[in-house]
């Protein structure tokens, strides 16, 4: 029996105190903590209690008595179930006010990091800026997950996608209202470069080859089509320019999903790692060489390491593409490879997925003892974690928001080291 204060279903008003890491509101009801999303600081707020942990509980907003001045329109009817994004009720300069002091709270209390964070980088772009979406589909409906649910919320159009998404979603669409269907989940890629688009279909039916015509006969500019993991239309890839190169992306290999503000992240990037032309980089999760392919002509040598095999696929054709000779990819575990490396290795580049740096990656880049590390990271928390990791032999130098993703709670950081 539970030995909280309130009940499931219950009814409350308090006032948001804080918005915690992932953008919902901060209430305090009767000594409980209840997070309530879709709030923000200083709103006194009706909610209903929905979750009851041991701990803490969740509540759903019912009505906002006392708005915030930092509320805006979310500008989509589906904002309230949809969890593709959660902070559109959010003016764009207090977004970019709360993704500022997210990563000094990690860094100040996780890391325990004495450094002030730098001002955030905007986005170019607030809407229709992704150049990728994952859609999940139930027979005739398409679309993404509610927010905490397996609820399949039916989608027309995305206001953080590119229009040429959208238009395809609308030609996907159309045909599952008109054809039976065992199709689970479609991704759909937009390449900068040539206006091309990916599409990469997953279905229970192995067999169902009758959505390859007419996605071919109907979606425009389509490059490429993937069925169950196989091929089935097009040469296997899209393109994308960027900081003045190509890049060849299969269905599999990462790219940055706001394309125009990810060359401002690299720039930034390579700007504070301050290289020479007798360096040799290291890149660590390297994907389809982005990075190296960039920072290839500052320095005299450059190793990726990446795990994904068609990212490394992808990456070796793209130093060809670009005529760079002075890039090597290895296809591998990070913490395995990095330490057959014989060479000396003066900067670390290291983009790693939301989980962070494997421990025992982090002690071989301590031994190697680079004179910098650069360290891109799109989650404060893993980030600010290995930073402390790392500040027994490196000095935090400067740690740079950018807000590759708004309306939603994520943030990407530039973090500079320096050995003592």
């Amino acid at each position: 029996m539970s030995l909280m204060p309130i009940k499931i279903d219950d009814i409350y008003e308090s006032e948001v105190l804080f918005l915690e890491n992932e953008g919902a509101g901060v209430c305090k009801v009767k000594g409980i903590t209840v997070f309530v999303p879709k709030t923000l600081v200083g709103e006194k707020i009706r909610f209903r209690i929905t979750e009851i942990k041991k701990n803490y509980a969740r509540g759903k907003l019912i009505e906002i008595i006392s708005p915030s001045p930092d509320r805006t329109e979310s500008l989509c009817p589906y904002y309230e179930e949809c969890g593709g994004c959660d902070l559109r009720h959010q003016s764009d300069n207090k977004n970019l006010e709360f993704k500022r002091q997210k990563v000094q709270t990690a860094v100040s209390k996780i890391g325990k990091i004495n450094i002030k964070v730098e001002e955030i980088i905007p986005s170019f772009k607030n809407e229709n800026y992704r150049n990728k979406a994952s859609f999940k589909v139930e027979e005739d409906r398409i679309g993404f997950y509610g927010s905490g649910t397996y609820q399949l919320v039916d989608i027309n159009y995305c206001r953080l996608l590119e229009e040429e998404i959208n238009n395809a979603l609308s030609v996907i669409r159309k045909y599952l209202k008109e054809n039976k269907n065992d199709i689970k989940e479609v991704t759909i890629k937009h390449g900068n470069a040539m206006n091309e688009l990916l599409i990469d279909i997953y279905s229970t039916n192995k067999k169902d080859a009758k959505i390859k015509d007419y996605l071919v006969s109907n979606v425009v500019n389509l490059k490429t089509l993937v069925f169950n993991g196989k091929i089935v239309y097009g040469n296997g890839y899209i393109s994308q320019i960027s900081n003045g190169l190509m890049f060849n992306c299969s269905a599999d290999s990462f790219f940055q999903v706001n394309g125009v503000t990810a060359e401002k992240l690299y720039e930034t990037a390579i700007k504070e790692a301050k290289l020479s032309k007798n360096d040799v980089v290291l890149d660590l999760y390297s994907g389809t060489g982005t990075i190296s392919s960039i920072v290839s002509s500052y320095v005299k040598k450059v190793i990726g390491i990446e795990i994904v095999e068609d990212a490394v696929l992808d990456a070796n054709c793209n130093i060809r593409i670009n005529n760079i000779s002075n890039v090597k990819f290895i296809c591998g575990d990070a913490a395995k490879e990095i330490s057959k490396i014989k060479e000396q290795i003066d900067v670390i580049f290291v983009d790693p997925p939301r989980k962070g740096i494997n421990r025992d990656a982090i002690a071989i880049m301590k031994k190697i003892s680079p004179r910098k590390i650069i360290y891109i990271s799109c989650n404060p928390v893993t980030m600010a974690r290995d930073l402390s990791y790392l500040s027994n032999m490196y000095d935090v130098k400067k740690i740079i928001p950018v807000d590759m993703f708004p309306k939603t709670n994520h943030v990407e950081c530039v973090c500079v080291l320096k050995l003592k």
